[in-house]
């Protein structure tokens, strides 16, 4: 019998993969079963990393592969994308196999199609752990995390305000998942929480300049609370809550409103982001900031936590001491988890998408909003 692997790692070898698997075996003696659609690929890796790696081909969208794979682990890590394509396959998956189940995305899609299984996993002793990435994941975190150590300082809070933002060289496919999440979203996301109330507001209104100190500076940004992270804002029903996403440059900005107006396919749509990105760069890997205004002592008082990385992919770290051999009990905590028309407006789109034309990155010389 072929002993149970630890850590089964899908899309082991993949942008995220790779990373959360070259991190598991450095905190861990575990065992590590790297899975992927291309074999070659993913036992070219486990070559580099010792005994005891191994790899297997797995085809997530089979469910006999899938289950085959899981059943041969103790704990799933999910780093396969694009998640709206995936969706829970992964995590049913784990939940038969009886394997924990560790997700870098998720968004809420597994999460709404996991609920009701939420009393037999807990039953089964099993953890799932969702959204264990920066978006979402640590941008949910940080203000969850604020709020508490407000509340231990604070005598009343009047406000929690949450700034986030990444300009680093994403995975095709995650693009492809930030452009499917705004022409999915519309105006939904534009808005505050007040008292625990959604609150609407203008698209005027939602955008603004916001200085957030030395490390990130003075950046626009608008508001975006995304389902995640309205779920902090429905709890907090003693003062406001709001949540801001950083917009670095205009061709993003461009980018983002021609992809929420016009019915272009997620494949055009990550690829204009990723040019935007490429342009438009902030001085870091990307930031998490949140405010936290309120009274104490009949003052009033402001508390600040910021998470400063320079690469989107070092959020991981983060992760992995949870997994390792030193905190191989995560049972313990299980988590509750245009209509258009018109030649003008044709022209000025067309002006657009112009501007927005993929270029190949310029490569200067070393030295060299």
């Amino acid at each position: 019998m072929i002993p149970r692997a630890t850590f089964g790692v899908i899309g082991g070898y993949g942008a995220i993969g790779s990373v959360v698997v070259y991190e598991l075996q450095k905190s861990s003696a575990e065992s590590i079963l790297i899975g992927g659609r291309d074999e070659d690929k993913a036992k070219a890796l486990a070559s580099k990393l010792g005994d005891k790696v191994s790899a297997r081909r797995v085809e997530v969208l089979d469910t006999g592969s899938l289950d085959e794979f899981c059943s041969d682990c103790s704990i799933i890590i999910n780093t396969a994308a694009p998640v709206m394509v995936l969706q829970d396959h992964v995590a049913q998956a784990a939940f038969r196999a009886g394997a924990n189940y560790v997700d870098a995305a998720s968004l809420m899609i597994v999460k709404d199609r996991m609920a009701p299984l939420s009393n037999a996993i807990g039953n089964a002793g099993l953890s799932f752990v969702l959204s264990a990435g920066f978006f979402p994941g640590l941008c949910e975190l940080s203000p969850a995390y604020a709020e508490v150590l407000a509340r231990n300082r604070m005598n009343s809070l009047e406000s929690v305000e949450v700034f986030y933002g990444d300009t680093s060289d994403w995975s095709a496919n995650g693009f492809r998942e930030v452009a499917w999440l705004i022409r999915h979203s519309g105006s939904r996301w534009r808005g505050y929480f007040r008292c625990g109330e959604w609150v609407p507001v203008s698209i005027f209104k939602a955008s603004r300049q916001i200085d957030l100190g030395a490390d990130v500076g003075f950046r626009r940004f608008f508001m975006s609370a995304t389902p995640e992270l309205s779920e902090i804002g429905v709890r907090l029903d003693d003062c406001s809550f709001a949540a801001y996403g950083c917009i670095p440059g205009l061709r993003i900005a461009l980018a983002g409103a021609l992809i929420g107006v016009l019915p272009l396919s997620d494949e055009f749509g990550a690829r204009l982001l990723r040019n935007g990105f490429r342009k438009d760069h902030l001085p870091m890997g990307g930031f998490v900031v949140c405010r936290v205004l309120g009274h104490s002592q009949g003052r009033q008082s402001t508390l600040t936590t910021q998470t400063l990385y320079e690469e989107a992919r070092a959020f991981w770290i983060t992760i992995a001491p949870l997994l390792s051999n030193r905190m191989l009990d995560i049972q313990s905590i299980y988590p509750r988890h245009l209509i258009w028309g018109g030649v003008v407006i044709r022209l000025a789109l067309a002006a657009l998408l112009y501007f927005l034309r993929l270029r190949e990155p310029v490569r200067k010389p070393a030295g060299g909003f």
